[in-house]
């Protein structure tokens, strides 16, 4: 056996270990011994626990389903779950939801990677965000089992992150097998058959029905969803022309069940009607009311109670299309006006998640979340968790900083129709350059569980690259349909262009005259890991002689660094998996590296490491200098950018974020010298609400700010006082300490990331196992002058199939790079294991000794004499009598709210209809 086979199994072997002690210990748990206060005497939980998921990529979904026979109720008859109970931490699920199914698909034992849930599926309850429990109202309960359509339960989570280690989370069931006087369901009013015209400002689609069942219905949560184009959702109950508001939704945001906040009662006879009103500006093309990610869809749903005797009765319980299309021409006049921005619920939709890592502290100190409720009216809401970030930290908000260091705030830029903004750069003329969106907006829908974006057949239809001069006047626009989603932009001293797309997962160099490019790396739309592959590149950091960095940060929480050709040089970063003592994880992990900037006149390499709101700084070697992160920074640091006039500076944005006593979204002017907060700096009127990239004009003292909603560039200046010198601070960067610091500042400095010869060995990969320099070897290829704005075809650029960077078809191949050597890594690690091994062993085989000593037994061996005692070696080691203590805890969290959630439900409705 090998040294990597043998590895291999004691991998395997721990792993197996682990997932089975933890299925065992927290999985098919059904327990009557329960607390009953409140509840009815039989009443008994079930935990529907995922199977030891452990997605190794980010947004991944799981499922995993559960009989109610046999495993909810535990036997054949019916039963009412009376309340729903998170056992999970968003830091590990982002949102869990829970399906009533008639017939499972896969092995109900089993787990699987959600594709469609299961035969008959209807949403019965949906997480996210650390909610609290969900109690019906008293004799209120959903019915399952014997005689119902629900005979299986799935479970479904959706994985924002990799974990290192199996997981468990799920939702707790309280349930009874007595009559309950009302009963809980699902009502669904969905348009379908319907289309959206292209450059339209406002599209409304509705759908109304009678109701026609024999009893009352109570609504007591509504839920929203559409795609891309879908601005508000109204859904109303309607008696003799009279329009009685159930609830109005913002489909972009979270979707989760909100509470209706009026008591409704929906009669026979009476009318239900939904508006779902859309914008299509910017698309040029017909959009389809269908099951897709290039289609749209319109569905408002209710959740009620009703008269349990009359279950059998209801009607049907959808309602498809417009039977009533006169009954529109009355509604409210406000039935299309959009709800107000929300930025935090908006950066949650978009994906942009401020979790705690892997369940890590998870008993926090807790906080009324008022925002939130507000935000998310949910029917039954918890204290939020303070983050992680703020404990432990020293919070000396009132310490003095320098108003000359702040920006005073001086308009938009240009006033120009662009989409959410992805990056920005100046270059040495002043010129700013912007790179955005046009009407593509990234949600939910946008990539799939694997990372692959879910569009590829639709590029950006506008030009996706603006330059503007410093006085805002337009001066050129290029990149129609070149590009998918994007993100980073920079602009290196020669004045090439280095631009990411997350969607595409590549980089790529554009010359400056903007109609060539000269380097493309990575693979089209395939998200990886290896040096061949990124997963969702955020932003690119050019040196002088050309080399370069990128943050390949999504996914795969990484620095790569390139030389000017386009080979990899070497790669640092990990992901950020523990908490450290100050309450961050330690230096050189990420959770997301957002943003780079370099401050090449003093050697160093500046992290926006977001999702741990906090800046890392690094020498070019990727040494670990010091990390910054004062509390005004909150959770999420989003861009920053280095100017190195007074002696340099780092400007940085964070973003927004839910809860009360939360730091506004704010710029900040930063010594990169000490880490000193030197000023806080915001627009009038509302200040700064996403911002998601900077640049800073150094000659004329200026920074810009671009925001994904809305979807603006801003312009500050600095103040004429602060062009005066800085005084000198002294660092030592040999030690734990700085000379001086400002008292609302915290750095750590650390050289731990450097070897024997004081520098980073730049030869391992992200997990550390050692690996060969790229020599020779190109992560993409260096694709040459490829002409992206005129094909036999007209304008395909990167969209085109014969026409990007790195299709098949082009001469230039991807080559491979070699591969990762860890044999000289594997062997370290067996010797290791075997030298902590060894004195187990000496010690057990002394153990025994002693006792086959006391017991006699050398004596009877030397003697010869009375009866023959066979050697056991278990009654040596315990020579306890009877049974061990059986130990029965649990490791139960209950914490909860946000939502977000995959399309399989609404794909399969759609497909009945």
């Amino acid at each position: 056996m090998t040294k990597q086979s043998g590895t291999q199994l004691w991998t395997l072997l721990l792993q197996s270990v682990t997932l089975v002690t933890l299925v065992c210990a927290q999985v098919d748990k059904r327990n009557c011994s329960i607390d009953h206060s409140g509840l009815p005497s039989d009443a008994c939980t079930f935990d529907l626990r995922m199977r030891g998921a452990q997605p190794k990529q980010s947004d991944q979904y799981y499922c995993t389903g559960y009989s109610v026979s046999r495993d909810i109720l535990g036997s054949n008859t019916d039963g009412y779950i009376l309340r729903y109970e998170a056992i999970a931490d968003a830091g590990t699920a982002h949102h869990i939801l829970v399906f009533g199914c008639e017939q499972l698909e896969h092995d109900k034992d089993s787990m699987w990677s959600c594709g469609k849930v299961c035969v008959g599926d209807q949403i019965i309850f949906a997480w996210a965000k650390n909610a609290d429990p969900l109690t019906l109202p008293k004799d209120v309960g959903q019915h399952i089992g014997k005689g119902t359509s629900i005979n299986f339960i799935v479970v479904q989570i959706h994985y924002v992150v990799p974990l290192q280690s199996p997981d468990t989370s799920g939702i707790r069931l309280y349930t009874t097998q007595q009559r309950q006087k009302y009963i809980s369901g699902i009502y669904l009013l969905l348009s379908y058959g319907v289309s959206i015209p292209p450059d339209t400002e406002k599209v409304h689609i509705d759908s109304a029905c009678t109701f026609d069942w024999e009893d009352s219905i109570i609504p007591i949560g509504y839920r929203t969803h559409a795609h891309s184009l879908g601005k508000v959702i109204s859904g109303y109950k309607v008696h003799n022309g009279v329009y009685e508001m159930i609830g109005k939704g913002n489909p972009q945001w979270p979707q989760a069940f909100y509470p209706v906040t009026s008591h409704v009662e929906i009669n026979p006879g009476d009318v239900l009607a939904a508006r779902c009103t859309f914008s299509s500006i910017g698309r040029h093309r017909k959009t389809e009311i269908g099951a897709t990610a290039n289609d749209e869809m319109c569905n408002f749903y209710i959740m009620y109670y009703m008269n349990a005797t009359l279950e059998n009765n209801r009607g049907r319980g959808e309602c498809l299309g417009n039977s009533v299309p006169l009954l529109f021409d009355s509604i409210p006049a406000d039935s299309d006006t959009p709800l107000p921005p929300n930025p935090a619920l908006e950066d949650v939709a978009m994906g942009h998640h401020h979790h705690s890592l892997n369940g890590e502290n998870k008993e926090e100190s807790e906080k009324d979340d008022t925002a939130l409720k507000q935000s998310i009216p949910n029917p039954v809401t918890k204290p939020q968790s303070e983050h992680p970030h703020d404990q432990g930290k020293l919070h000396n908000l009132g310490a003095t900083m320098d108003p000359a260091f702040s920006l005073k705030f001086d308009g938009e830029v240009g006033g120009m129709k662009i989409g959410q903004v992805g990056g920005l750069a100046v270059n040495g003329n002043g010129d700013l350059y912007i790179f955005h969106r046009g009407d593509i907006v990234w949600n939910s829908l946008s990539f799939d569980d694997e990372n692959r974006y879910t569009l590829q057949n639709r590029p950006i239809e506008v030009d996706s690259i603006v330059i503007v001069d410093r006085n805002g006047t337009l001066k050129r626009s290029f990149a129609k349909n070149w590009f998918f989603m994007p993100h980073g932009l920079t602009v290196d001293s020669d004045g090439n262009m280095y631009v990411t797309d997350v969607a595409l997962h590549q980089v790529f160099r554009i010359l400056p005259s903007g109609d060539k490019v000269d380097m493309t790396l990575g693979m089209r739309f395939e998200p990886g890991s290896d040096n061949d592959h990124f997963c969702k590149p955020t932003d690119v950091a050019v040196l002088k002689n050309g080399d370069f960095f990128v943050s390949d940060g999504y996914c795969n929480n990484r620095i790569l660094k390139f030389n000017k050709n386009g080979y990899v040089v070497s790669s640092f970063g990990s992901s950020s998996t523990k908490m450290g003592l100050d309450g961050y994880p330690p230096p050189s992990t990420f959770f997301l590296p957002h943003g780079l900037t370099l401050a090449e006149d003093k050697g160093q390499l500046c992290v926006a490491d977001r999702e741990n709101g906090r800046i890392q700084c690094f020498a070019l070697d990727g040494t670990f200098i010091r990390q910054i992160h004062p509390p005004q920074f909150g959770r999420a640091v989003y861009a920053l950018e280095y100017s190195p006039n007074h002696n340099g500076l780092l400007f940085a944005v964070n973003g927004p974020d839910v809860g009360v006593n939360m730091p506004d979204t704010e710029g900040f002017t930063i010594d990169i010298n000490t880490g000193n907060l030197l000023a806080v700096w915001n627009r009038p009127s509302g200040g700064l609400m996403h911002p998601h990239d900077l640049a800073v004009d150094d000659r004329d003292h200026v920074v810009y700010v671009g925001e994904l909603n809305p979807s603006k560039v801003w312009k500050f200046k600095m103040d004429q006082t602060m062009y005066s010198a800085l005084p000198q601070v002294s660092v030592d960067n040999n030690s734990n300490t700085v000379a001086t610091t400002a008292a609302n500042t915290i750095i750590v400095s650390s050289n731990s990331g450097k070897n024997t010869n004081g520098s980073l060995n730049s030869n391992k990969d992200l997990n550390g196992a050692n690996s060969k320099p790229n020599v020779g070897n190109k992560v993409a290829g260096n694709v040459n002058n490829i002409d992206l704005t005129h094909t036999a075809a007209g304008n395909k650029g990167l969209a085109g199939a014969k026409d990007h960077a790195t299709s098949a078809d082009q001469a230039n191949d991807l080559p491979k790079t070699e591969s990762i050597d860890t044999e000289d890594g594997m062997g370290a690690s067996l010797i290791i294991g075997a030298l902590l091994v060894v004195p187990v062993l000496i010690l057990i085989v002394i153990t025994i000794l002693v006792r086959l000593y006391h017991t006699g037994y050398f004596s009877r061996c030397r003697r010869n004499r009375g009866p023959k005692h066979i050697f056991n070696i278990g009654n040596f080691l315990n020579t306890r009598k009877g049974f061990d203590r059986l130990s029965q805890e649990d490791d139960d969290h209950d914490l909860g709210n946000h939502l977000s959630d995959s399309d399989n439900e609404e794909f399969s409705i759609a497909r009945k209809a």
